[in-house]
């Protein structure tokens, strides 16, 4: 669900959207400038790529400052995603200004083939990615096991809840782990659960041990029915319900505290 699977790759649809819009700007700048003799043409390709690359995730950390001052380095972690698409386009249209400038004969050129990449991103975004509530899922009405073997239910009535579905083989949902367990501590309103798939109860607290990790909020689904019922097509996904248990958003791949921040906000 909201995701492209390549073979053992997983990527999320905004990212796939993304990816063709940025192949589209390159393939199309280095075939033209093979074809009319013009190097200039490719270097600004690439130029506004990466222009639109570090535009778009700077522009996502100014609009979550709280997340990274404190840790700024984490702003660098762009493989959790998070960026402002819109930012990124500004800043490859500044790039493009900047070059034609410089190159008179990019005028005509370099709108076209910005154009055709903008299009080639945002028009499949548009009209291809369905709002989460639209999906019709709801929390599985599942009871799942406790760590201590005690019963629980992975849906509760009028409670926003996050269902984070993760494995301990899993090394981005190893990484985001301790996020997770900060919010289901700190987050009284809404409900964070941990779905771990299809592992033993001795691994799973062995494992959480050994990371000094609370319990609270681990759920195991040793059948792997969450994951099913989800059409989770790669760990870790995080699913945000409201508290009329509708799916309101849902996160594929690694999370950052500002995109987890935004899932709690997006149910509350």
């Amino acid at each position: 669900m909201g995701a492209l699977t390549l073979g053992p790759w997983v990527l999320s649809l905004d990212r796939a959207y993304a990816a063709l819009g940025f192949f589209v700007l390159v393939a199309a700048a280095e075939l033209w400038a093979r074809r009319s003799g013009r190097p200039e043409i490719a270097d600004w390709a690439w130029r506004a790529a990466i222009a639109a690359f570090a535009g778009a995730r700077l522009g996502f950390v100014l609009q979550h400052p709280g997340d990274y001052l404190g840790a700024p380095w984490t702003a660098l972690a762009v493989w959790q995603g998070g960026f402002a698409a819109w930012w990124g386009v500004v800043a490859a249209a500044a790039v493009t200004a900047w070059d034609v400038r410089r190159h008179p004969t990019l005028r005509r050129v370099a709108p076209a083939i910005g154009f055709a990449a903008v299009v080639a991103w945002w028009l499949p975004a548009a009209l291809l990615t369905p709002a989460p509530s639209s999906y019709g899922v709801v929390v599985p009405d599942l009871q799942l096991q406790t760590i201590d073997g005690a019963v629980a239910p992975l849906a509760v009535d009028g409670v926003a809840t996050i269902v984070n579905v993760w494995a301990t083989w899993c090394p981005p949902c190893r990484r985001e782990l301790p996020l997770l367990v900060a919010a289901a501590r700190g987050t009284p309103d809404v409900r964070v659960v941990l779905v771990n798939q299809r592992e033993s109860p001795e691994t799973v607290r062995t494992f959480m041990a050994a990371q000094g990790l609370p319990t609270d909020g681990v759920l195991l689904d040793r059948s792997g029915a969450v994951g099913s019922l989800l059409d989770v097509a790669g760990l870790p996904t995080t699913f945000a319900f409201g508290a009329d248990g509708t799916l309101a958003d849902v996160h594929v791949g690694e999370l950052s505290a500002a995109a987890l921040r935004s899932l709690i906000g997006r149910v509350r």
